[in-house]
């Protein structure tokens, strides 16, 4: 083996081994104080919702239960649309998060020192579950989100955050029922005179 060839490898030891130093000194996600686990943020039966009320800046969207469907009180009045409010319960009923963080010292740096907005669900024994949403991530996969503006701050899914929040500028109408056009009967042929000689095709 010449010298040359020993020289080169190493040298590719060499920063080998620096690129293994510096990927091994690197902080890794629990010493931010984030964790890989998925915890259950809150927990509720959401048969057992009674009203559920979406605020962000000067705009409330609230719907409240009635008997078995959902009724729009703010901003405006009307028939909600029960399966979407349904599916905000009960993805909201049993919420987990894809990461928490527990250090909260600094809440501006996540947007929850003034929420964007806020989730609060009634129940019908009284209780009321209050959710911050703040920003997104930098990667826009999720919301940093706290319980009732307390304890350790959660990542949420932003598809859950996005539709939650579009309910401020477009209310869960209830869809319209379609029209089914009445069917007719079939038009009885008058009968032909007897007599009528039948008309011959040429050509």
């Amino acid at each position: 083996m010449s010298y040359r060839l020993t020289a080169v490898l190493l040298a590719i030891l060499v920063i080998l081994g620096g690129v293994v130093f510096y990927v091994t000194k690197q902080p890794s996600s629990s010493a931010s104080g984030a964790n890989s686990s998925t915890p259950q943020i809150v927990s509720f039966s959401s048969t057992d919702a009674s009203k559920l009320v979406i605020t962000g800046g000067n705009t409330t969207m609230e719907v409240d239960k009635s008997g078995a469907d959902w009724k729009i009180a703010q901003p405006i009045q009307g028939a909600a649309d029960t399966n979407r409010v349904q599916g905000w319960l009960d993805q909201l009923s049993t919420l987990t998060a894809d990461r928490v963080i527990t250090d909260t010292s600094d809440l501006g740096q996540f947007g929850l020192a003034t929420p964007g907005f806020t989730t609060s669900v009634t129940l019908s024994s009284g209780k009321q579950i209050s959710l911050s949403f703040g920003n997104k991530t930098p990667d826009q996969g999720d919301y940093y989100v706290r319980v009732a503006g307390t304890g350790p701050i959660y990542l949420v899914s932003a598809t859950l955050g996005d539709d939650l929040k579009s309910a401020l500028t477009q209310p869960p109408k209830a869809l319209p029922t379609p029209t089914v056009a009445p069917t007719l009967p079939p038009q009885a042929l008058p009968p032909t005179p007897a007599g009528t000689p039948t008309p011959t095709v040429t050509g």
